[in-house]
């Protein structure tokens, strides 16, 4: 059921109705009036990625030369329905491509920079009885020649 789940919310962040970074350009106003009104008080910063995910050190780690997932930045642990999704995968500089999968779907994550990965977006609303539940999407960089490197973590849906 879980699996069901995240597939669904994969396949519509994959296209079903998902908007990635639209912007509305507004009408310009056929005469701008000046207004005289304090500057508003700039608010406090609400953090980008709430969940940080970072690798443990380990005597087994990878040869130099294999690809690397260094961290994993997300909105939160537990993705709102509707609502927000920000991904943030950094990786080694010879990662080209970053995808997110579960239950046989992906979403690709553009490439921001060279070992820099972005996505946001909104994750749809979904049926309530997917609601509560948690399922593990795998975070999967490639190099161009083939080699790769998964994390897997346990994402919730509310």
């Amino acid at each position: 059921m879980r699996a069901l789940f995240l597939a669904l919310a994969l396949a519509a962040l994959l296209g079903a109705g998902t908007a990635f970074a639209q912007t509305e350009t507004p009408a310009p106003d056929a005469a701008p009036t000046p207004q005289a009104t304090a500057p508003a008080p700039s608010p406090t910063p609400t953090p980008a990625y709430k969940f940080v995910w970072l690798p443990t050190p380990s005597p087994n780690a990878p040869a130099d030369h294999a690809p690397q997932i260094r961290e994993i930045d997300l909105g939160d642990q537990t993705l709102v329905t509707p609502g927000e999704l920000r991904v943030r995968v950094k990786t080694s500089r010879d990662v080209t491509s970053v995808t997110a999968r579960t239950l046989g779907r992906e979403i690709g994550i553009p490439r921001q920079d060279a070992g820099v990965f972005v996505l946001s977006g909104m994750v749809p609303a979904v049926p309530a009885f997917l609601s509560g539940r948690t399922f593990d999407v795998d975070f999967v960089a490639a190099t161009d020649d083939g080699r790769t490197a998964t994390v897997t973590l346990p994402l919730g849906l509310q």
